[in-house]
């Protein structure tokens, strides 16, 4: 859907706020138990998981290829979450997962996996972002060190992928002096490739809600101005939430 607007009208937002990968020390305990590890690599589970002192680790990933699947202290599966594991029902103690949830489609079909893998009465804690109704919800990371090309330099026109169209996107980029096939592949990375799934925030906390009991949660968000935010609500109607970034979320059975 494109508003006719141009990107160069559109405000940089800047930072997230409360990014924090350590989380998991506030919320969860899983000394002594069985936990399955969703889009973290092995150095990230040395980091992040293991000092909390589960009895067994297990990673789930997608990829053979991928840098997940590339670990040597941690059994390895290969397999989608998105569809009946080779789990059993009620392996495991705790699912966590590491920007993973924006990436996954059907969304409601990965959590309905994760909670059957998950035992009655156990957890679940999850760290992603960014949702697609974000101010960076693109997800585009065409070249890391460019900073109109890759939105973790948070410096991208906000909302570019909600508000202005595919034309008006290409236009932006050839306006800058960047060789026309840039453009093509910021629009094709933004509309088209599958890493992402393009889920609105309030649809994540919808499943969660359905699914899940929350517990806890943290939210990583960016101030919208309102006019801005006004815009939004009237183009996508129904959606509420243009703030959120992501978050972390501590989900229990």
């Amino acid at each position: 859907m494109g508003s006719k607007m141009n990107p160069s009208d559109l405000p940089r937002l800047g930072v997230i706020s409360n990014w924090d990968g350590h989380y998991l020390r506030r919320y969860a305990n899983l000394e002594g138990k069985k936990v399955l590890c969703l889009g973290y690599s092995e150095g990230q589970i040395d980091e992040f998981v293991a000092p909390l002192k589960p009895s067994e680790i297990h990673i789930l990933t997608l990829w053979e290829n991928h840098i997940d699947a590339h670990a040597g202290k941690y059994p390895v599966t290969i397999g989608d979450i998105t569809k009946r594991t080779k789990f059993a029902d009620e392996s495991f103690d705790a699912v966590v997962s590491l920007s993973l949830l924006e990436h996954v489609a059907p969304l409601e079909d990965a959590f309905l996996e994760m909670k059957r893998v998950t035992r009655s009465g156990g957890e679940n804690f999850h760290m992603f972002g960014p949702a697609w109704s974000c101010a960076y919800g693109s997800h585009l990371f065409t070249n890391s060190d460019d900073p109109l090309l890759a939105f973790s330099h948070w410096q991208m026109p906000a909302f570019m992928h909600l508000l202005c169209s595919q034309r008006e996107i290409r236009d932006f980029y050839n306006d800058r002096g960047y060789h026309p096939a840039v453009g093509d592949d910021v629009v094709e990375e933004i509309f088209f490739k599958k890493h992402i799934n393009r889920v609105f925030y309030d649809h994540y906390i919808r499943l969660m809600s359905t699914h899940f009991r929350i517990e806890n949660s943290e939210l990583m968000t960016v101030d919208v101005p309102p006019d801005l935010l006004e815009t939004l609500r009237k183009m996508y109607p129904g959606t509420v939430d243009f703030s959120t970034y992501g978050g972390k979320y501590h989900l229990k059975l």
